[in-house]
């Protein structure tokens, strides 16, 4: 396959795609697989823009059915191309409600086939005598968003007596004068790579850093190049978690960070990885603009629901169950304001609503904004998505004595809102179904004491719960570490049957699909 030659034969649509003309994109996509200009070889190519395509319009089921397809093709791919397409099919599916836990499972397990025993490091006992534990972060970035809600103890509170944090982070970095400034100061190394940069530069790094238990906090998000990395065990011990919502897949990640609300007794059915069960999966830190918010909240004469989650999470099923609460409930309204500042996007999600049977003058669709904080004092309770329920916007939800109600599942990602809500004491809120899920919000609207009382309280009540305790939430983690750590350097030492340091596996991808996928 020619690159060059295929670029240059969708280069017209991807520049229409990027420019976010998605229709556009589209029929220009049809008639040029009309015409026929296409080799046996690109197909996979064909298939993959069909899929980016599709995922933009917010039409998640035929995304996922296009990029399976095109995962699929015997011909063209590289290992890496597949590995990355793969990850961000593994991370479309929490977006579908179609999307089974058999499902889930299946498909993550299959990425372990990325994880070839040839292409991993090696390791020895003695490689690894160091006075103290070194914990590398792994991430795409280290500035705001996941990492810095959820992981900002980790990095700066940590024991310095018994261990030294090492930071990865999977992007150029530029001096900001802010976050990452204070990450720098705060551990031993902090490195940073082009985007897009060979994995194995990234895994000698790591490796000749001598790090002793290296933890991913992206695993598949943004095309699962952390994912990527740990595949080939730079570090002899390798933990997943907090920024994504699934296991790894794979058999290079030995552990993943959860906690008794997120996965109950049986969810290791669901993990390659062997669960580290801890009060709370994460500890949250507010951004600092939160702590200025002014306290304006004051109930009116009606309801005012919301949702400040990403618009792809919002489905026909979700928006069924929205226009049921507000039928209801009369003369409540709907805020919708999203993540991303998409027109399409926009556009159609509020169409899904419309057709869900909301009437147009109670709904409000907003664009993001910097104050997105402040918007929540004019909210009475937020609704959350399903089946990709809300990790920040619950907690920030929460933070700003917000009420969210909630529907949860039987899978780690669907649970964080039910874990958010009993650690805080309000599991009243959550629901195993939709229908609970509906009553739940009728409910809490009819009861205007409740709800008055929920937030005035709520903010205390994250405040004194695990999920704000950094000091607990880092006894227990690091606890976790020595542990692991003692469990490997008990283990028998590994054969020496390959190379200290593996290169990137690189080759065509032929036998990999017939024969594996």
């Amino acid at each position: 396959m020619n690159f060059d030659k295929t670029f240059k034969k969708i280069e017209k649509i991807k520049n229409l795609y990027d420019h976010g003309q998605y229709e556009m994109a589209l029929s220009l996509l049809n008639a040029a697989v009309r015409r026929g200009i296409f080799e046996a070889d690109e197909q996979w190519v064909v298939d993959d823009c069909y899929s980016r395509t599709y995922y933009q319009m917010g039409e998640v089921d035929t995304a996922l059915d296009y990029a399976w397809r095109s995962l699929n093709e015997p011909e063209g791919q590289n290992f890496r191309t597949q590995q990355w397409h793969f990850s961000d099919y593994l991370f479309m599916l929490h977006y579908s409600p179609r999307t089974t836990d058999a499902l889930m499972r299946e498909r993550h397990f299959l990425y372990d086939q990325f994880a070839t025993p040839e292409s991993m490091c090696h390791h020895s006992h003695a490689r690894h005598q160091h006075d103290r534990i070194r914990i590398g972060y792994l991430a795409n970035s280290f500035r705001g968003g996941v990492i810095t809600l959820f992981c900002w103890p980790m990095i700066v509170g940590y024991d310095r007596s018994r261990f030294e944090v090492y930071c990865y982070a999977l992007e150029d970095v530029k001096e900001d004068g802010g976050t990452l400034d204070a990450v720098r100061s705060q551990v031993k190394v902090l490195r940073s790579y082009k985007w897009g940069q060979m994995k194995a530069e990234i895994v000698r790094d790591i490796y000749e850093d001598e790090i002793d238990i290296l933890v991913d906090l992206n695993v598949h998000a943004s095309g699962g190049c952390t994912a990527a990395v740990m595949c080939h065990r730079p570090a002899p011990v390798q933990v997943a978690g907090i920024g994504y919502m699934a296991t790894s897949g794979t058999r290079a990640v030995d552990y993943f960070i959860g906690d008794r609300y997120c996965d109950p007794p049986g969810a290791e059915r669901d993990f390659k990885e062997t669960l580290l069960r801890l009060t709370s999966h994460f500890c949250y830190t507010p951004l600092e603009r939160a702590k200025a918010v002014k306290r304006t909240y004051a109930l009116t004469d009606h309801i005012r629901f919301a949702t400040f989650n990403n618009g792809l999470k919002i489905n026909p099923e979700v928006a069924a169950a929205w226009a049921e609460i507000l039928r209801r409930v009369p003369g409540s309204t709907l805020l919708v304001k999203g993540s991303s500042g998409k027109k399409y996007m926009t556009r159609e999600r509020y169409r899904i609503l419309l057709r869900a049977g909301i009437p147009a003058e109670r709904i409000r669709m907003e664009k993001p904004s910097h104050d997105f904080l402040q918007r929540y004092m004019d909210v009475d309770i937020q609704l959350d998505t399903f089946p990709y329920v809300g990790g920040a916007t619950m907690a920030d939800s929460l933070f700003m004595g917000v009420p969210v109600i909630t529907r949860y599942g039987k899978r780690h990602g669907t649970r964080f809102g039910y874990s958010m809500l009993m650690q805080v004491g309000a599991g009243e809120l959550a629901s195993p179904d939709t229908e609970g899920y509906i009553e739940r919000a009728v409910a809490l609207a009819r009861d205007r004491q409740l709800l008055a009382a929920l937030h005035a309280q709520l903010p205390e009540r994250m405040r004194q719960s695990p999920l704000m305790d950094s000091r607990g939430y880092l006894r227990e983690l690091e606890a976790c570490y020595e542990e692991i750590w003692q469990r490997w350097l008990r283990e028998p030492e590994e054969a020496d049957e390959f190379p200290a340091f593996c290169g990137v596996f690189e080759k065509g991808n032929r036998e990999f699909v017939e024969n594996k996928i």
